[in-house]
């Protein structure tokens, strides 16, 4: 009898891990990434066999899964950003903003020695190293992924690593690969300064609802020469699906409030992924540091 179990298993993770290693499996090279073949294997494998704990861990970057299963789950996206190559990077990329989508990565970085050795801190530098790669694509999937990381409540950048997304950012807005990604980049800095001041606002990552950028109003007097045909309405497309991605997706708080401070149909699919679910919790967080770094 066939198993009707989804690939990647029954975990909220699993399902939106499970399809992406996948691919990444039928995309990479297998003779030159064979580590990289072994543990994606291994890391469906072990979604197969995995449940949800009662209560979320405290100290997991998915706090539905425990700790050591968490890093030998996001593992496999590290190494697959690592690669260089856009067929291969981009399903990891994938991964990664509907994991921020449902709020299902929890962590609490800032820049020094001390993250260094974790996992999502490791996963957030190779998002934004990839940006050096020359692919137009990968430029705009650095730019989703990187709001969506910003716009869930449970990932807290202090004021120095929200200034360095700030400085990926604008770096691509001053010399992106095409007009396109220049506008992006810049509705994504606008957008991602709407976000901190929201929250700087309400003393709280929890804020119900942030006002999206629009992009023409944007472009109104400056940046009109970097416009390229359907350009604007892409990058709208892109800023909504972010912005829309979580909303109705629960989140657990934490007692205290923390800062932080979603160009396809998987802000939506990961919003129906979630069913009503919730994901990890948060810690405190330097509001009004990111007030000023970004509006420095």
């Amino acid at each position: 009898m066939a198993s009707t179990q989804p690939l990647g298993g029954s975990t909220r993770c699993g399902r939106v891990l499970g399809p992406c290693l996948d691919k990444i499996i039928k995309n990479v090279a297998w003779r030159r990434h064979s580590h990289l073949v072994s543990a994606c294997k291994s890391a469906i494998d072990k979604l197969e066999t995995l449940t949800e704990l009662p209560s979320p861990s405290v100290s997991s970057a998915i706090p539905s899964l425990a700790d050591s299963d968490a890093d030998s789950l996001l593992s496999p996206l590290l190494l697959a950003l690592e690669t260089a190559s856009p067929k291969v990077i981009d399903p990891a990329m994938d991964a990664l903003f509907r994991l921020f989508s449902l709020n299902l990565i929890r962590f609490d970085l800032d820049r020094s020695e001390s993250n260094n050795n974790s996992v999502v801190y490791q996963l957030m530098e190779s998002v934004c190293k990839c940006c050096s790669l020359g692919d137009e694509g990968i430029e705009l999937n650095v730019m989703k992924v990187l709001l969506s990381a910003v716009r869930s409540p449970n990932a807290v950048f202090r004021g120095d690593y929200l200034n360095h997304i700030v400085k990926i950012c604008y770096n691509v807005y001053l010399g992106g690969l095409n007009g396109t990604n220049q506008i992006c980049a810049k509705a994504v800095l606008a957008q991602i300064v709407l976000i901190v001041f929201a929250r700087v606002e309400e003393d709280s990552m929890f804020v119900n609802s942030f006002k999206t950028v629009s992009v023409s109003e944007l472009l109104e007097f400056t940046d009109r020469n970097l416009s390229e045909g359907n350009s604007v309405q892409l990058v709208q497309n892109l800023i909504n699906e972010v912005m829309e991605a979580n909303q109705g997706v629960g989140e657990i708080k934490g007692s205290e409030n923390t800062q932080n401070g979603n160009v396809d149909d998987s802000g939506n699919k990961a919003k129906e992924e979630a069913e009503g679910g919730d994901g990890g919790g948060s810690g405190n967080g330097d509001l009004e540091n990111n007030k000023q770094e970004a509006s420095g």
